[in-house]
């Protein structure tokens, strides 16, 4: 501490500088004095004291006006203001205390109570310092831990907004929604076997976009720094930021950190929406081929039927036509009831046939109302 703290002494009169010096020790600290308040100011602009010493009574600029104006300036914060007067009575002291003193000393002063006030001022004013680093460090802190928060808060809103999406154009969309929030510019590329999406932070698609994104993918490398542009690669989805900020490495790295997440992020979900649309595609097309079965086999069944009720018809007329044909052959009963015995088991076997036809109908329907259930409760569209 010696040696090292500025103490400013002031006072009209000159003896009591020197009895202040005296009594505190030369060497002690350094020292600066002043005849009146109007110098004081002066001097506390030109270097500022640890401590004031301030008598109250001075000429041209009181102590306690001077004090005020000490007080004003938030430059001289942190400077402790112990007032020196002989009027030691309680107005004076609210006077003081009023003005903005720290505290009051009263005439005829000790050598160990000025050196206890100084010192115990230094000491505070040491304290109060360290006090403010803390505060200063711990706001920082927090400061970055709500920046964090609200970085990573960008990052699963948006994660969680890509899970309903069903197109590129949805996907693409979540994703510039979060360089917005981080006041970022750039471009997303999504990429599928069926189709390519470009589109940058003015919702347009642009040649150049659509070409580096491009060839940068197939250059194989997850992350491209060059200059404040960075681009995150992945095997489906590419994502430009045209201006990173380069200015806090730590804010930097983070920001990096969660653009990667995002891409990431929208790569699970494009691959998870190539698998839905394909399975979709796929129940599209069982539905189209069930509906194409059903068709043929309604077809089929309704010719079956036909031929059969043809074929009855047919059996039909032939029995009818033998019965009226017996009257012009003079055959005996049992030559006409040979002939009809001929005829019946033909008739026969054709209605089983019919029967059994009606009982593969009805098991193709079966199936047929199987596969539709199945492909609804799959989610396949009617």
């Amino acid at each position: 501490m010696s040696g090292q703290h500025h103490i400013l002494i002031v006072d009209d009169d000159a003896i009591n500088i020197k009895i202040a010096r005296h009594l505190l020790g030369e060497s002690a600290y350094r020292y600066s004095t002043a005849g009146n308040g109007i110098e004081a100011l002066a001097r506390i602009a030109a270097d500022k004291p640890d401590v004031i010493l301030l008598d109250i009574l001075m000429p041209e600029l009181d102590g306690l006006e001077t004090c005020r104006r000490v007080r004003a300036d938030p430059a001289n914060d942190g400077i402790t203001l112990l007032f020196v007067t002989s009027q030691d009575d309680p107005e004076t002291r609210l006077s003081a205390y009023d003005a903005g003193g720290d505290d009051i000393l009263a005439k005829p002063i000790s050598a160990q109570v000025i050196r206890h006030k100084v010192e115990s001022a230094l000491k505070n004013r040491e304290m109060v310092a360290g006090l403010r680093r803390e505060i200063d460090a711990t706001r920082g802190m927090l400061m970055t831990s709500l920046s964090t928060t609200g970085e990573y808060g960008v990052v699963m809103h948006t994660l969680r907004n890509s899970l309903p999406c069903r197109s590129l154009g949805e996907l693409a969309e979540v994703l510039l929604q979060a360089l917005d929030h981080y006041g970022l510019r750039g471009a997303i590329q999504l990429r599928t076997p069926d189709s390519i999406l470009t589109l940058n932070s003015e919702r347009r698609s642009s040649p150049i976009d659509q070409e580096m994104l491009r060839n940068l993918s197939l250059e194989n490398r997850h992350i491209v720094d060059y200059g404040n542009r960075s681009v995150f690669c992945y095997p489906n989805v590419a994502l430009l930021v045209r201006n990173m900020s380069l200015d806090n490495p730590e804010v930097y790295g983070r920001m990096k950190d969660n653009l990667a997440l995002l891409a990431e992020g929208a790569e699970f979900r494009l691959s998870a929406m190539v698998e839905e649309l394909r399975m979709r595609s796929e129940r599209a097309n069982l539905v189209t081929g069930a509906a194409l079965l059903n068709h043929v086999l309604s077809q089929v069944d309704t010719q079956y039927k036909r031929g059969q009720s043809e074929m009855s018809a047919i059996f039909s007329e032939l029995e009818q036509t033998l019965e009226k044909s017996f009257a012009g052959l003079a055959l005996t009963e049992d030559q006409e009831q040979g002939m009809k015995n001929i005829v019946r088991p033909l008739t026969a076997r054709v209605a089983a046939l019919y029967e059994r036809g009606e009982a593969l109908d009805w098991q193709l329907a079966g199936a047929l109302e199987t596969l539709r259930t199945s492909l609804s409760e799959s989610g396949a569209p009617e």
